[in-house]
């Protein structure tokens, strides 16, 4: 499901908070949105993909603003702060994604938008198997890091 920038951060938020609802979530954020407190060490990255959920053993808070989340990198826990506005997409575990398109990064809507061109083309041409075999139907997001 992909939104405009004109959906409220309330229903981003709740939709956020009923995918935590489950084991946990990927939450695709930018770094570079003011605000966004995580290790040192993935500032570099265009974009980062934070598993959250509220079994684990680190902190876990919602509010107006933010996620608040005690996350474990490597053997350390650190407290990140990930603004509403930095989160550009969500990912369930039951294969469920979200797109937030005023905090994406162009090359994130531009890889979006080449994959639901590619499956309009495919639909139009009566295959739902364009990629080939051993390929999968999603994008491959290569540059996505996920961190737990």
């Amino acid at each position: 499901m992909m939104t405009t920038g004109s959906e409220p951060r309330t229903e981003q938020k709740r939709t956020i908070e009923k995918l935590l609802n489950d084991e946990q979530v990927l939450v695709h954020i930018n770094p570079q949105c003011q605000g966004v407190m995580i290790p040192n060490h993935l500032f570099d990255n265009r974009t980062v993909t934070l598993r959250l959920s509220r079994f684990f053993k680190g902190a876990l808070t919602t509010d107006a603003e933010k996620i608040s989340a005690e996350l474990l990198f490597g053997q350390d826990y650190f407290s990140c702060q990930i603004p509403w506005n930095s989160i550009w997409g969500a990912s369930s575990i039951r294969g469920e994604e979200f797109i937030w398109a005023a905090a994406a990064p162009d090359e994130i809507l531009e890889m979006v938008l080449a994959h639901k061109e590619e499956r309009r083309a495919a639909s139009r041409h009566g295959s739902d198997h364009s990629y080939g075999p051993g390929r999968s139907s999603r994008p491959n997001p290569g540059h996505l890091r996920r961190v737990k």
